[in-house]
């Protein structure tokens, strides 16, 4: 599903998905691989009809469903629908009875694994890596990178 949805063939990757579920349980992760590719595409109709079928597939994986909410507010958000990102995020996870769990990422630096969460300024030289991040975007920006921040 995440080969065809790199390729934009997004109907050979809803019919990959059903000829699977002839046979299988249906697949939230199949799912949600083919709600990021829509996502990223910026298709809004495919996005929402994809949650919307995630919602009655998976009714009890709240937490689950949490990243199907994220996904579709970040197309939202990136097609310029803001207000709408903000709403329809509130009242889905507020629907779903479930908070949005932190974000992690982690990174190699000298032998030594570094962990961050979003927003994070626990780090003992995040003030530092903000100002390299901060120099590094203007530069960018500078030299005409159009940020996207879906």
């Amino acid at each position: 599903v995440d080969c065809l949805n790199r390729l934009f063939r997004f109907d050979e990757a809803q019919n990959l998905i059903y000829e699977y579920e002839k046979s299988n349980k249906p697949s939230f992760f199949m799912n949600t691989s083919l709600l990021s590719g829509a996502r990223n595409n910026r298709n809004r109709n495919l996005s929402e009809m994809i949650y919307r079928r995630m919602k009655f597939l998976f009714p009890d994986e709240k937490q689950d469903l949490v990243s199907g909410v994220v996904l579709l507010s970040n197309m939202y958000a990136s097609v310029g629908e803001h207000e709408l990102a903000k709403s329809f995020r509130y009242n889905q996870i507020k629907e779903l009875r479930t908070k949005v769990k932190v974000g992690f990422t982690w990174t190699e630096v000298k032998g030594q694994l570094a962990e961050f969460a979003v927003h994070d300024r626990s780090h003992p030289k995040s003030s530092q890596i903000f100002a390299e991040l901060d120099r590094l975007t203007s530069e960018l920006i500078a030299n005409g990178y159009k940020c996207d921040a879906s």
